[in-house]
């Protein structure tokens, strides 16, 4: 027996009232009628995992928007396909040999690793220099060949927002340039606003005026050729600097200037020329960085829901399965393999991408649920998938959740919101002491997605209290 089913079911001697299989299904019912619900449009599954048996069930074939719920079935395919110690990996090479210190050329080739940021930079910057590399004539060349630069069409987005941030095969914390707002020196003057880390890309419009109540606004356009981040607003005289993001317009010379910085921090001087092209024949490998394991960035997508790594996954095992370059809808033809694998067959369902940011994505609560018991079922992904949803109350979107506290530290789930639409799918445990898997899909909500989650962890309350 797993940790992660110990833990899942020992929790269930916790609870107090003991409602039958049948019990369940009418307690179902009337958990439907919540006004967070409209109960035609909302789809509940609840399966026995031990047994793969439903014992509750509300429209259980419907299709709807599963929102940031599709996650699941990203993250899910690509441990099965590629396995929980899978590692992105991201070339780095020279011209020629360092002659004197002194190449030419840095090339830089990623497979999408989507956890590449400043901390893994700056050792690789000290790795470059351990080569013996002291100077850098040119500069520093993006080869993201590994993906197509194709954004999948219908991409709900909003302007400049990290939560969509493009795709990239050599991307660097997350495709998204983090602006430092904080007071200046005195009331009335000018905020104090710069970049993380300083990067000779960009150019900074500073408009923030120290006093007042914290606002900030960010835009993004373009001045003398280089980007130009604007900053308005106010900040407090007394206010902890404050860490903002927005997007880039264009990932390659993004990641080539935050990767010379770094270099320039390891003591490596850099030429100012910063450009996109494939790697030469001839070069020399200097460094190969691989990320941390599948398991850990799967983890990190699914606790906090984060777009961008849901993207970069699933355009690196369209990549892994169909050969470069990695597509959405390579990554999509492979997540389909993998649904048909467990008997979700294709033309039941609509993917359009691995994030769940979509308005056309659909599938049905039975479908997720097939998911989840395959995944608990494969002691290969088990605890690397299990171990990768919020766990109630405790981390990631559901920390700080209050509507059922009983059961904080029980219930581990993947959630879901777009604009009418509410998700949440996951595993609890029964007071059989088995683990149910469920997952309740919300559209069309008819008083926002707070007072769905409301009406959703109550289902999950009486699940918890079920003796299937």
């Amino acid at each position: 027996m797993s940790n992660t089913y110990r833990t899942l079911t020992a929790a269930a001697a916790a609870a107090i009232v003991v409602i039958s299989p049948g019990a369940l299904a009418g307690e179902l019912l009337r958990e439907i009628s919540h006004p967070g619900f409209d109960p035609k449009s909302t789809s509940v599954s609840v399966v026995d995992v031990g047994s793969g048996s439903e014992f509750a069930s509300h429209l259980p074939e419907m299709k709807l928007n599963p929102a940031s719920c599709a996650k699941i079935v990203t993250s899910a395919a690509a441990l099965s396909i590629l396995g929980p110690g899978h590692r992105f990996k991201t070339h780095f090479y020279a011209d020629r040999p360092p002659q004197g210190g002194t190449i030419g050329t840095l090339y830089v080739a990623g497979t999408g690793d989507p956890v590449l940021i400043n901390e893994e930079l700056a050792q690789i910057a000290s790795y470059i220099a351990r080569h013996g590399v002291k100077k850098i004539t040119n500069g520093i060349v993006i080869d993201d060949s590994y993906f197509d630069s194709y954004e999948y069409p219908r991409k709900q987005t909003g302007e400049g927002r990290a939560y969509t941030a493009k795709t990239s095969a050599t991307a660097v914390n997350f495709n998204s340039v983090a602006v430092v707002v904080g007071p200046g020196a005195r009331a009335g003057g000018p905020g104090d606003v710069k970049l993380d880390p300083p990067s000779e890309l960009y150019k900074v419009a500073n408009k923030v005026v120290t006093g007042g109540k914290f606002r900030a606004a960010i835009s993004l356009s373009e001045k003398g050729g280089l980007p130009l981040v604007t900053v308005t607003g106010r900040v407090p005289s007394r206010f902890t600097p404050q860490k903002l993001y927005r997007s880039v317009d264009n990932p390659a010379l993004h990641a080539a200037a935050v990767i010379a910085y770094w270099l320039g921090e390891a003591g490596i001087e850099v030429g100012s020329s910063l450009g996109h092209g494939p790697v030469p024949q001839g070069a020399v490998g200097l460094v190969t960085w691989e990320s941390r394991p599948l398991s850990e960035i799967v983890a990190e997508m699914n606790k906090i829901s984060n777009n961008f790594i849901a993207e970069q996954t699933l355009k690196h095992l369209g990549a892994e399965r169909f050969g470069a370059p990695g597509s959405t809808a390579k990554g999509v033809a492979a997540a389909a393999e993998y649904l048909a694998s467990i008997g979700i067959p294709a033309g039941s369902y609509e993917l359009e991408n691995g994030s769940g940011l979509s308005e056309f994505t659909r599938v049905s609560a039975r479908q997720l649920v097939t998911v989840l018991v395959a995944a608990y079922k494969n002691p290969r992904t088990r605890d690397a998938f299990v171990n990768s949803l919020s766990v109630l109350g405790v981390d990631g979107t559901t920390k700080k959740w209050r509507f059922a506290p009983e059961l904080a530290g029980r219930i581990h789930v993947k959630t879901g919101t777009l604009n009418s639409v509410s998700t949440l799918a996951g595993y609890a445990p029964t007071a059989a002491g088995k683990v149910a898997a469920f997952a309740i899909l919300a559209n069309g909500l008819p008083q926002g997605p707070w007072k769905a989650k409301e009406a959703q962890m109550e289902v999950v309350r009486a699940i918890t209290e079920a003796r299937p």
